[in-house]
């Protein structure tokens, strides 16, 4: 399965908004991503401001923390894939956020989210996640419920991190036939538009993506990173997939890519 890295032409071009409360984590950002050679880098303070600097300029790269005063990433990153902003719906937008918070990494999953920053990070890290984010194509689903996706963190912490998940994903669980067959697979057979026979869950039972979900290459890219939050790192997708099947899908995506 390949990755675009073709926008590496054009890198110095690329502009950036760093979205974070904290003045210092903002500029360790700045300083990173100056280092790699992007130019064009703009601040705000939270998540409200970011909207109205996104209402006077374009975005290629959103980078968000997720606590902020006034409206919080998760809610920032919810109204521009609802449309509710000047950017582009498919803006691609990574969450600096702690691996351990998992209903903010539900959520950011439901909304697309091109990428997850670990609080602390290392510049080596940034730069892959980087790559892989800006590499994405984040098109848009027809009708996606984006909408229904619930940011207010008083309603994620109050109902306990495995029943958000789960109200998270309700919107965009997708029936199936009962009796369908199905393939285990592993974390690196996934495959896009392959589609989940069961919850794909973290060790503390927190749903990621539900059980009837078709998989998008982004959406692999995501669980890659979380790896080691898994509960397990091999799934029931629905068909009869062998090895063969997989081949011939890898060999399509990286003819596509």
């Amino acid at each position: 399965m390949s990755i675009d890295f073709s926008f590496l032409d054009t890198f110095e071009q690329k502009r950036i908004l760093i979205v974070d409360d904290d003045r210092f984590i903002r500029g360790v950002l700045d300083k990173l991503l100056r280092m790699i050679g992007f130019e064009s880098i703009t601040h705000a303070e939270n998540g409200d401001l970011a909207l109205e600097i996104m209402d006077e300029h374009a975005f290629d790269l959103m980078i968000t923390d997720v606590q902020m005063p006034k409206v919080n990433g998760l809610e920032l990153l919810k109204r521009v894939r609802c449309g509710e902003s000047a950017a582009s719906r498919s803006l691609n937008t990574i969450v600096v956020t702690a691996l351990e918070e998992e209903y903010v990494l539900a959520t950011a999953m439901s909304l697309d989210v091109n990428g997850f920053i670990q609080k602390p990070f290392t510049a080596p890290t940034l730069i892959k996640r980087l790559l892989v984010a800006m590499s994405e194509s984040s098109r848009e689903a027809p009708g996606f419920p984006y909408a229904e996706v619930k940011t207010d963190f008083s309603e994620l912490t109050l109902q306990g991190e495995a029943t958000a998940a789960v109200s998270i994903h309700d919107a965009q669980r997708i029936p199936r036939e009962r009796g369908d067959r199905f393939t285990v697979v592993s974390l690196f057979q996934l495959r896009p538009d392959m589609q989940l026979a069961e919850d794909i869950k973290t060790k503390n039972q927190t749903v990621l993506m539900p059980a009837g979900f078709t998989l998008t290459q982004n959406r692999i890219h995501r669980m890659w990173e979380l790896e080691a939050n898994l509960e397990k790192t091999s799934f029931k997708v629905v068909g009869g997939w062998t090895l063969d099947k997989l081949d011939l899908v890898e060999d399509q995506a990286v003819k596509a890519a």
